[in-house]
């Protein structure tokens, strides 16, 4: 609860009150039997309401400087002082990452080397540079690792986009490629402090270590791969399994939608998870990281009006509830919940639904429900 701050001129009439009282108080001693003097502290021209005035604006000062200490002492409502409470907690705000994967060349002159930071480009612009150098050691197909230059979620990019290099590098087949089937992936911009971050940090202080529990290894998946969706539990005795999804994000890293992890992404997971120095407790098991499965839930509707407008409206409100909190590994669509959502869409006035029929149950513990197709009849 914020500290309350009196209105401006609250303490300016709680003071006139007092010169008031007070100076009938000391009239009758001095004057015994006297009748009483009138004082008026609040008259625009008395001297006692000029000082009411400056004791109200000096309160002000303080009840200010009180009320911002107690928002700043807290981390949930901390601004200035947010980045101390997460330093001493360990929960850093995740910085802007590059973007990096793998291009694969049509091949070229066996010995021809791709130096380290030559660059490629996207139709637009946008520049990829390598991150190793590399040597074409054989006939056909040559992969090399590439980084979008810029860091942010801008420079992820999808399987099979087209990369041409900035300028030609004699020895290649091709001045073009190709990136490979796990995609560009891991860029992103500076973590949103209200929707990522301060969440972070309170679930950090809510759910303390507790030598390698459920919330320690989903704690340990999002400090290695930021914003990824981790579900750690044990599917037998001695056993660990952290099954993960990815967030598909915005040009303004807001979470649009989930994905499978790549290989890249699982085998850094797996590495950081089994680090018994820093993390894995000692005498744990392996811990296998999977990908979790994507298990789309398909709707058909037939809203009222039923208009272009109110059918993007519903089809935004249904990708905001797939990627809010209601949806989670191994949780099932309550089906009154997306109602709720559907309702609340821009335009609607009702609706009827025959599909999804009712509550939508993962089709495994590691499955998590997506949106799929929305048909409107």
């Amino acid at each position: 609860m914020p500290v309350p701050v009196p209105a401006p001129g609250v303490v300016a009439a709680r003071a006139a009150a007092v010169y008031e009282a007070e100076y009938q108080r000391i009239y009758l001693l001095k004057f015994p039997g006297s009748p009483p003097i009138v004082v008026d502290a609040r008259s625009p021209i008395s001297t006692l309401a000029v000082h009411s005035r400056v004791i109200d604006l000096s309160a002000q000062d303080l009840y200010q400087m009180q009320a911002r200490y107690g928002q700043e002492l807290m981390p949930d409502t901390a601004v200035l002082w947010l980045p101390r409470h997460a330093a001493i907690w360990g929960v850093p705000q995740d910085q802007p990452t590059p973007a990096a994967g793998n291009l694969v060349l049509p091949g070229g002159q066996i010995g021809t080397v791709v130096p380290g930071g030559f660059e490629f480009s996207v139709p637009g612009g946008a520049i990829y540079e390598v991150i190793n150098a590399g040597t074409i050691e054989a006939s056909g197909a040559f992969s090399i690792g590439v980084s979008a230059a810029a860091a942010g979620s801008a420079g992820n990019l999808a399987a099979g986009v087209t990369l041409t290099a900035v300028s030609p590098l004699e020895g290649l087949i091709s001045q073009s490629g190709t990136i490979d089937s796990n995609g560009v992936t891991g860029g992103q911009d500076l973590e949103p402090v209200e929707t990522s971050w301060r969440p972070r940090l309170l679930a950090r202080i809510r759910n303390r270590g507790a030598g390698g529990d459920a919330n320690d290894f989903d704690q340990w998946a999002q400090a290695v791969l930021p914003g990824c969706m981790p579900d750690a539990f044990s599917p037998g005795l001695g056993q660990v399994t952290v099954a993960l999804a990815m967030p598909v994000l915005s040009s303004g890293g807001v979470v649009t939608a989930w994905r499978v992890p790549t290989s890249t992404e699982l085998s850094e997971a797996t590495a950081y998870l089994n680090d018994a120095t820093n993390r894995k407790p000692l005498g744990a098991p392996v811990v296998s990281v999977i990908a979790a499965t994507l298990q789309p839930v398909n709707f058909t509707l037939a809203p009222n009006p039923n208009t272009t407008a109110v059918q993007q409206a519903i089809e935004n409100a249904l990708s905001l509830y797939f990627v809010g909190p209601d949806i989670e590994i191994g949780s099932t669509l309550d089906i009154s919940r997306s109602d709720a959502a559907i309702s609340g869409a821009t335009g609607v006035y009702n609706f009827d639904r025959s599909a999804p029929s009712g509550d939508v149950a993962p089709a495994t513990v590691t499955s998590l429900l997506t949106l799929g197709t929305v048909v409107f009849t």
